[in-house]
């Protein structure tokens, strides 16, 4: 009985060993567990550390693109491999960060500031007809003569699959047009031009000659540049086009409604080193299309979605913080579903200026148009940059 007693005891002893050794090693499997996840896991800190460090490297690319921007001092033609080719204008070089140094991919220019670009490729920018511009995208047509120009821009209607033209080079001031000007009910618009020191006749010859060199310049490059990021002011009230700064809004007394944004787009050009290279302005209507047909050749890419933005997004970015969402991104270019709405230098009927995209409150896709007064003034209206070489 004693034998059988302690074979008994020792069979007890075993089992409740074994659940003890169970339970401790869960125990040590929660604790593995709890050190390589949660937000001070190892695995965790790994994917931040490789994160940091990775943008780390990204800044310093910048920094060295930065430089060698200072030393570029004419323009050159960039070509890849696959016989793309962009041009680059003094006082600028190409992205050295991975994926910003194609032209398929959205290539990506810097300025000594750390302004960015983007190349927009226009392999035709005049056309002989409407009709023409449908099959060819082209921005363009000339209502004038060989000797004298008189480009109307071309603007387009977005669906799923294609676009066609709208009726952009009409001179009709019910329709979508440019280059024009236009007048506010009572309100004159020769109001708000005295504050950027223009009168009408004057606006309206300086935005048919603008108008023009830029169509040229577009049609000898077979492109221009658009900012990656919408427009903000620097501590010199200055525009740029710079990652992780509020967007400059209508509503700030340095930009003065569409106006002030029109005046601050076309002084970037001149604060620069290259004025003899480079002419900024807000972005035309034709030019906004340019980039829109561009990126909707991609299969990948419909300018009518308002994904991947999603309401939950949208509403983290209610400080109009420029590149904030990394899923608002197309062809390296920030912020065209979200952040804010970006007045454009369209005309609408005889009052209006046309903005574009959608913005932190609304979903919209990068390809709609709205229209507005522009002396308005709203908080969530900004516009972008865009360059075209001389």
């Amino acid at each position: 009985m004693q034998i059988k007693n302690r074979k008994t005891n020792n069979k007890g002893i075993t089992l409740i060993a074994l659940v003890i050794t169970i339970i401790v090693l869960l125990i040590l499997a929660g604790v593995a567990i709890a050190t390589l996840t949660g937000d001070n896991g190892v695995l965790t800190k790994a994917a931040k550390a490789k994160q940091e460090t990775q943008k780390a490297t990204e800044d310093e690319l910048r920094r060295l693109t930065m430089l060698k921007a200072i030393s570029n001092i004419e323009n050159t033609t960039y070509t890849e491999t696959n016989g793309d080719k962009a041009t680059i204008p003094a006082g600028f070089a190409v992205s050295q960060v991975e994926g910003e140094n194609t032209v398929q991919n959205g290539l990506v220019i810097i300025d000594a500031n750390g302004n960015e670009f983007v190349w927009i490729p226009v392999p035709t920018a005049i056309a002989e007809s409407e009709e023409q511009g449908t099959i060819n995208k082209a921005m363009a047509v000339n209502l004038g003569t060989e000797e004298n120009p008189q480009y109307r821009g071309l603007l387009y209607n977005f669906t799923d699959t294609d676009s066609t033209v709208k009726s952009g080079c009409t001179t009709t001031t019910s329709e979508f047009r440019e280059p024009d000007i236009v007048s506010n009910y009572d309100n004159d618009e020769q109001t708000y031009l005295n504050d950027i020191g223009l009168t009408q006749s004057s606006f309206q010859a300086e935005m048919q000659q603008a108008y023009n060199d830029m169509i040229k310049s577009v049609d000898l490059n077979h492109g221009f540049y658009v900012a990656r990021y919408e427009m903000s002011l620097d501590a010199n009230k200055n525009a740029q086009s710079k990652k992780n700064v509020t967007s400059t809004d209508a509503a700030q007394t340095d930009t003065n409604r569409w106006y002030g944004l029109y005046d601050k787009a076309k002084n970037y050009g001149l604060k620069i080193d290259t004025t003899k290279n480079v002419v900024s302005s807000m972005i035309w209507g034709s030019q906004y299309d340019a980039m829109m047909n561009w990126m909707h050749k991609d299969s990948n890419v419909n300018v009518n979605s308002t994904t991947p933005v999603t309401d939950a997004v949208r509403n983290q970015d209610t400080q109009r913080r420029t590149g904030f969402v990394e899923t608002d991104k197309i062809k390296n270019v920030y912020d065209l579903l979200g952040n804010s709405y970006e007045w454009t230098l369209e005309a609408y009927h005889y009052s209006s200026r046309v903005y574009r995209g959608g913005y932190y409150g609304n979903s919209s896709s990068p390809a709609i148009r709205y229209s507005d007064y522009p002396y308005y003034t709203y908080s969530y209206n900004s516009s972008r940059l865009t360059l075209y070489i001389k």
